[in-house]
């Protein structure tokens, strides 16, 4: 029991890593703040799950790329479950596009869903940590932002953002128990591949799996666990000493 008796709130929990992440930070008995922007029906199928393991679990509909309702969901949030110790920023989007066809409306997208909802939850969370002395907040970002994928220029952007905002954040506020790490996932199981590459007409269908099997070394997709176990490992004591770090889960794609 890791995290036996600590409250946490985990940003699109409602399916894939978010609620990988919600269950097995309930498994070690944390309570758990189940957030989703329109898959409620998901989000109250983690929450059920959350209960089952008697925790407490508080399901909260929220954009997190609209500052002003974070604050209100950080506010439901320590009102059903009391102060928030552990924030999990899981929200991300990854779409494709060559570099002429990224329109100003995709960049915004990309960048308010996977870089400014990580900033908005942070500042909104942290101070609060800070007075109590303790706190965690991982940063579920992805690969894109340390090679520079391919036709991902707004996503390699954004979490190359995250990058640098999970540094100066551990720098701010490591002396005061928090740590601050960034989660780097590789191609993961259950997420569907980019649709761009089926509109290709020179690509054929099994191009994705393929190329899964040339440029991953361990020959196969991540799970969505294993990105779970070690954010269980990170929100715990044990990772104390962890601060400021980007962990890459990749299979071998990328090395750090």
């Amino acid at each position: 029991m890791l995290l036996s008796g600590r409250n946490a709130l985990i940003t699109g929990s409602g399916r894939n890593i978010g609620a990988a992440i919600a269950r097995a930070f309930a498994k070690e008995g944390a309570n758990i703040v189940v957030n989703v922007r329109s898959s409620i029906a998901e989000g109250e199928a983690v929450a059920a799950d959350v209960r089952a393991l008697g925790r407490k679990c508080a399901l909260l509909v929220a954009d997190v790329t609209d500052s002003s309702q974070v604050k209100k969901m950080a506010a439901q949030a320590v009102a059903e479950l009391g102060p928030i110790d552990i924030l999990v920023n899981s929200v991300g989007i990854a779409p494709m596009a060559r570099l002429k066809d990224t329109t100003d409306e995709r960049w915004d997208q990309v960048l308010k869903t996977s870089l400014f909802s990580v900033f908005y939850c942070s500042r909104e969370l942290v101070e609060p940590m800070k007075e109590r002395g303790w706190g965690r907040i991982i940063n579920i970002g992805g690969v894109a932002g340390i090679r520079g994928s391919k036709f991902k220029s707004a996503n390699a952007a954004a979490k190359a953002g995250v990058i640098g905002f999970t540094r100066a954040v551990s720098n701010e506020f490591s002396e005061f128990g928090i740590t601050c790490n960034h989660v780097a996932p590789g191609h993961m199981e259950n997420i569907p591949k980019p649709v761009d590459w089926d509109q290709q007409p020179h690509m054929d269908p099994d191009y994705y799996d393929r190329w899964i099997r040339e440029h991953v070394p361990v020959g196969r997709r991540g799970r969505a666990q294993e990105i779970a176990d070690m954010c269980v490992y990170l929100a715990s004591d044990k990772g104390s000493y962890i601060t400021g770090q980007t962990i890459p889960i990749n299979g071998g794609m990328v090395f750090v």
